[in-house]
């Protein structure tokens, strides 16, 4: 039931009534087209055949970190150039050496190209045993399906895998929070304006939260979690705070509380300008702005006949 709290949680039952409120009004408020344009979720919404939303999200997120504007080009330079051979699993089931050849130049912090012919490479081993990326993740509590799908992934991987291919492969069960993977999922499971709701074999109430930046330290703010480190164990903290106010679809709050952070409107303390226009203001236990450094002023000079003390 919406709004009982196990033992042990985190949150009182007050605070998660109250928090529901401010949570949900959070909620109508970032489901916009200026978010959705902002979102890597944008890419693989572009298709309709599910093997191509599964090669295009699988892209978009393992590349969804950094900068929007830094990151969202790299996925546009190379979904066009699958979309000139007839989309993301037409490329990827003739990927080839020529095609490897058309991804040397393409480079994102410290993924290069011979991580996405990798990736791609990966993808194609996949689909030449199972007609869909889904029949990698089982139903059940999400940890132990994505670690058996990434265990099968690191399995299927051809060749050895750069040190920036391999964080593509995190796995919860080395601690890992699987921040790209849970939003991959996310994106996969969920059904509403935002998300795809593909894989209808797996329930939105088994999923874990990204834990993104913004989302980790806007959670400490309103009281989700007392861990302070972005792990596995602090994303299941989080969730397990989130079911509390929504057991069937605890992430569903995720997109708000990410563009919060990625629109810039949380500065990540407290302001009297800004935060008063948050609906999570009356809740959220940010800390006070940094002090601003002062600057000297300048000495004036001492009158003549007078010497500056």
């Amino acid at each position: 039931m919406r709004g009982a709290v196990p033992p042990g949680a985190v949150l009182s039952t007050a605070h998660v009534r109250t928090l529901a409120v401010h949570l949900e009004a959070m909620h109508a408020l970032a489901a916009t087209p200026a978010n959705l344009a902002r979102d890597p979720v944008r890419f693989p919404r572009a298709y309709a055949d599910l093997r191509d939303v599964e090669v295009a999200a699988v892209l978009s997120a393992q590349l969804a970190y950094g900068r929007v504007d830094l990151f969202g080009p790299v996925i546009a330079r190379i979904l066009a150039l699958a979309d000139a051979h007839g989309g993301p699993a037409a490329y990827v089931l003739t990927f080839d050496d020529a095609r490897a050849a058309d991804l040397a130049g393409v480079i994102y912090r410290w993924n290069r190209g011979e991580d996405f012919v990798l990736l791609f490479r990966l993808l194609q081993a996949v689909y030449r045993r199972h007609a869909s990326l889904g029949e990698l993740f089982q139903p059940g509590p999400v940890g132990a399906s994505l670690g058996a799908a990434i265990d099968t992934l690191r399995a299927l991987t051809p060749g050895e895998p750069s040190r920036g291919f391999r964080t593509w492969l995190a796995h919860p069960g080395d601690g890992s929070a699987c921040k790209r993977w849970l939003m991959f999922l996310r994106w996969m499971v969920r059904v509403d304006g935002m998300d795809l709701g593909r894989w209808t074999h797996l329930s939105p109430r088994d999923l874990v939260i990204p834990l993104d930046t913004h989302v980790m330290r806007l959670s400490g703010f309103l009281g989700l979690t007392r861990r302070n480190d972005a792990s596995w164990r602090t994303a299941e903290e989080v969730t397990a705070a989130l079911r509390c106010l929504d057991p069937d679809d605890p992430v569903r709050f995720d997109f708000a509380l990410a563009h919060l952070g990625i629109s810039g409107a949380c500065l990540g303390h407290r302001d009297a300008d800004v935060c008063p226009a948050c609906p999570l203001a009356p809740m959220c236990h940010a800390p006070a702005a940094p002090a601003r450094p002062t600057e000297s002023a300048p000495a004036t000079p001492a009158p003549a006949g007078r010497r500056a003390r």
